[in-house]
């Protein structure tokens, strides 16, 4: 039997560092030793349990230790449950406990996984911060406050759109769209927020134009804008509204 006191903190494991430096362990018997130290402390083991662990075979694992053993990295006493025919091996700590080491660290503290609510809160977040960008690059302002997602109506709109099965893609496309055909157009400034683009009434109708203006390869603003009066009129787009399809 193998028994090793080996220390550990978190996720990785401490070893002696003078095994790691000694000129005269092959790099078999210092990753041995490592492997031995990363089970839980106390836990006992075997060369059987050692060859179902690895690809090594159990001649190969004997000479590691044997190596550990003569190196005085572990000591082998004899194991009284075995009546004279075993041995249990238990490693040799140089120097100072293990465990010593890191006793007046603090644990390491585990973050929450994220939540659908925390991914939703991320997705709203992207989509109004795509919207301030494209408001202060394409309208002319004396001073630009950013709109925030702190504020329930500037979420509401996005939020609502979002939990009926709409993507984020979707909803940047339409403001891509508007700014596109109405950037820098004074009138239409004041209406290019988290509200008018995505309420009940204008959604659909700006999401079937702003896929009919993204499958003609998102042609620029003003060389488009009778086209954009005239279908906004057009009731054939209505029909071609279908989620991803094309015009």
């Amino acid at each position: 039997m193998i028994r090793i006191e080996g220390a550990q903190h978190g996720r990785g494991i401490i070893i002696d560092s003078k095994a790691l430096e000694d000129p005269t362990l092959s790099f078999r018997a210092k990753g041995l030793l490592a492997y031995l130290q990363s089970l839980p402390r106390g836990e006992p083991t075997d060369v059987k349990s050692l060859e179902q662990a690895s690809a090594e075979k159990k001649a190969a694992i004997e000479t590691a230790l044997k190596e550990l053993v003569d190196g005085g990295y572990v000591t082998r006493i004899e194991d009284p449950e075995s009546d004279g025919a075993g041995e249990s091996i238990e490693p040799i700590l140089h120097g100072a406990r293990m465990d010593s080491l890191f006793a007046d660290l603090p644990r390491p503290v585990r973050k929450p996984a994220p939540t659908g609510k925390d991914e939703s809160k991320r997705r709203i977040q992207r989509i109004i911060d795509h919207l301030n960008m494209l408001r202060e690059r394409s309208w002319d302002w004396a001073q630009y406050t950013p709109l925030s997602a702190k504020y329930a109506k500037n979420v509401e709109h996005i939020s609502g759109r979002l939990k009926d099965g709409y993507s984020e893609e979707d909803l940047i496309l339409i403001l891509d769209y508007l700014a596109a055909i109405d950037g820098g157009k004074e009138e239409s400034r004041r209406y290019y927020n988290c509200v008018t683009p995505f309420n009940t009434k204008n959604f659909e109708r700006n999401l079937a134009m702003a896929r009919d203006w993204g499958a003609r390869g998102r042609p620029a603003g003003q060389a488009r804008q009778a086209a954009h009066i005239e279908q906004s009129h057009d009731p054939e787009i209505y029909e071609r509204r279908v989620r991803g399809g094309k015009t």
